[in-house]
């Protein structure tokens, strides 16, 4: 029956998100057919390759556009496309000259097996191999041209020429010049071939120019933001010395702000005026704003400690540019229910075999959150979030604590919350970001005596909680949806309670860090390890089980239910992921992986027999939000039971 299910599952998500037809990943060019009805596009029979005689034709073929159609791809076929041939033709050439073919040529034919085939065939002038004999850099001012000795160093004599690495290095010298104030200065590179053009010395050459100092920027796009708005986030000033990187962090700052859904700052060379050997020349901003109002709706699926699985929704308006002034009000409103499959029952997760009977849904929270967002922090480059969010009539299902006359019962109850928060954010550098969030709540009890509220709310969690919070991340990931290299990492650290006053009085520490980097092959790999410890304060200091570390699940160790490994939250943390993930076929990847950890109340539990494993394969479905996973995962005991597993579906990555 769990075979069944699972097959169940697979074949029916994979029907629903059929629906959503745009990939992840960049699409190939498709040519549309002729509007004749009559015609009828030919799929490609086969790919041949001629006169490839240093590489195998296998190591070629993936890398093409046009690729064979077989029977398994009655979802979409492979027709024929002449401009993906073309896109082909230099994907081969640049294929020889990264490996030292400098002289490759390439050209394409087709021919028709009959009227709905075609063969494709490529036809490959290989040429000889060049290897690098020597690399100079002539011309230009050595202070900078010593800058550029790590670029040179990257080039290896005696290996083949890697003709795109050349190219690479002349933009970067190129660059390298236009930081340092020459953004007029020309570079060039030659080849000097020996041994019938086997062997090649190689010379850079600079042409410095008249040094460059910043002028005046202006606006050539007009909106209703504010002039002074603008430019505090270009970082070109004027009087200073010219920087490409400034005019590239300039754009990034705009774009940050999320007012703008374009932004473009040129050089005006037309402005350029030398006097006294130096260069001022001012830039040219053009701008397009988002629009003013703004609304949102959202509904997601998800796990909460009472009540299992919860549905969200969600309704969001707000203004994102306030007379011009960059600040912003966002109003959400957020009403979350309760998906149970009978009037007061629960699901510990939702399989497909719940989706098809009749559900039952009981709100149980509903949120009306304000925020206010300002920028800057007077002259400072600080965001600030200013949040109120109002929780009006909260259920809670009530809980019974103990054992026979230690028995402890609340029944369940409704709750009223007002809180807010505060959060200044900063960005440290290009991948590194902080905030610290200052928060505070009350909670009022419904139909409940003043001298009780207190108890209730000790034995529900819902204890009136104030907090600071410093948050720092770094994220060098090339894309947080589908990771290929980089890596992501926080630190968090968290006072609540003390002299800030309120019902709890704890510190919490945590550290995160993941990984991504390639293996042999399309194979990467991806890990993570987690820790985390939390301390009450004072005599009187405790946490509620929301505050502790929660483990087990589709995110933290699969194979579990969400959050069942330590009901009660645990003060201590220990886990570590490991996956290789690789592509499969046309949208879908594959993972295996290894789950390792546990949360501990006490430090003293902390032992190598006590970290809990687990082991699985999952499958992946790519769409434009990210992978759509599948994972079956078997915990690893002294008795390996393979019926013991459980399937996890969610989206995006573990981690």
């Amino acid at each position: 029956m769990r075979g069944f299910l699972s097959t169940l599952i697979l074949i029916t998500s994979i029907s629903l998100i059929l629906l959503f037809p745009v990939p992840l990943l960049a699409q190939r060019v498709v040519e549309r057919p002729n509007q004749d009805s009559s015609y009828k596009r030919p799929v490609v029979k086969r790919v041949e390759l001629k006169g490839v005689k240093a590489f195998g034709q296998g190591e070629i073929k993936k890398l093409l556009y046009i690729q064979p159609n077989h029977w398994y791809n009655f979802l979409k076929k492979r027709y024929l496309s002449k401009s993906n041939i073309r896109i082909d033709e230099t994907t081969i050439k640049r294929f020889y000259m990264r490996r030292g073919f400098l002289f490759t040529q390439v050209q394409s034919d087709i021919t028709y097996a009959n009227s709905d085939k075609a063969v494709v065939t490529f036809y490959v002038d290989e040429g000889k191999q060049t290897f690098l004999e020597d690399v100079t850099l002539e011309g230009g001012l050595e202070p900078i041209n010593r800058k550029f000795g790590t670029q040179l160093a990257t080039l290896k004599i005696g290996k083949p020429i890697n003709a795109e690495d050349v190219s690479s290095n002349g933009f970067k010298l190129r660059d390298l010049y236009a930081d340092n104030g020459y953004p007029y200065a020309i570079d060039s590179s030659r080849y000097e071939f020996y041994n019938d053009s086997t062997l090649a010395a190689l010379t850079y050459g600079v042409a410095e120019s008249t040094f460059t100092i910043n002028d005046s920027t202006r606006i050539v796009t007009r909106g209703k933001t504010r002039s002074y708005v603008i430019h505090r986030e270009v970082i070109a000033r004027p009087g200073e010395m010219y920087r490409q990187k400034d005019v590239t962090n300039s754009e990034q700052r705009l774009y940050t702000t999320g007012l703008f859904k374009f932004v473009s700052m040129r050089r005006n060379d037309s402005t350029a005026v030398i006097t006294n050997d130096t260069c001022h020349v001012g830039f040219d901003l053009g701008l397009d704003e988002r629009k003013q109002y703004f609304t949102g709706l959202g509904v997601g699926m998800g796990t909460q400690q009472l009540y299992n699985v919860i549905l969200r929704t969600s309704v969001q308006g707000g203004i994102r540019n306030i007379a011009g002034t960059g600040q912003g009000v966002v109003l959400s409103v957020r009403p979350y229910f309760r998906v149970a499959n009978t009037k007061n029952g629960s699901l510990s997760s939702v399989h497909l075999s719940n989706l098809v009977k009749k559900m039952y849904l009981t709100m149980v929270s509903s949120d009306i959150e304000l925020d206010y967002v300002a920028p800057w922090l007077y002259k400072y480059r600080v965001p600030v979030t200013a949040r109120l969010i109002y929780e009006p009539y909260t259920l809670f299902p009530g809980v019974s604590k103990g054992t026979g006359a230690d028995t402890i019962g609340v029944p369940a109850y409704r709750f009223d919350r007002i809180s807010g928060n505060v959060v200044f954010s900063r960005d440290i550098d290009h991948f590194t970001a902080a905030q610290l969030t200052a928060s505070a709540d009350y909670v009022t009890i419904r139909s409940v005596p003043p001298d009780s509220a207190a108890f209730y709310r000790d034995q529900g969690n819902n204890q009136i909680r104030r907090r600071l919070l410093l948050y720092i991340q770094r994220d060098t990931r090339d894309n947080f949806l589908v990771p290929q290299k980089g890596s992501y990492s926080f630190a968090a650290v968290e006072y609540v309670g003390g002299v800030l006053g309120g019902d709890f009085n704890y510190y919490k520490m945590q550290f995160s860090w993941a990984r991504y980097r390639s293996l042999i092959g399309s194979n990467i790999l991806a890990t993570r390890l987690w820790v985390g410890w939390l301390n009450d304060l004072f005599k009187n200091g405790h946490s509620a089980i929301a505050d502790r570390f929660l483990i087990g699940g589709s995110t933290t160790i699969r194979g579990y239910l969400e959050n069942s490994i330590n009901p009660e939250g645990g003060r201590y943390l220990l886990l570590g992921n490991a996956e290789i993930r690789r592509p499969l076929f046309w949208r879908f990847g594959g993972t295996a992986f290894i789950d390792a950890g546990n949360a501990y109340f006490h430090f003293g539990e902390i032992t190598p027999l006590s970290i809990r494993f687990s082991a699985g394969m999952g499958i992946q479905f790519f769409t434009p939000i990210g992978p759509i996973r599948l994972d079956y995962a078997v915990r690893m005991k002294k008795q390996f039971d393979l019926g013991a597993g459980l399937f996890h579906f969610s989206i995006l990555y573990a981690f």
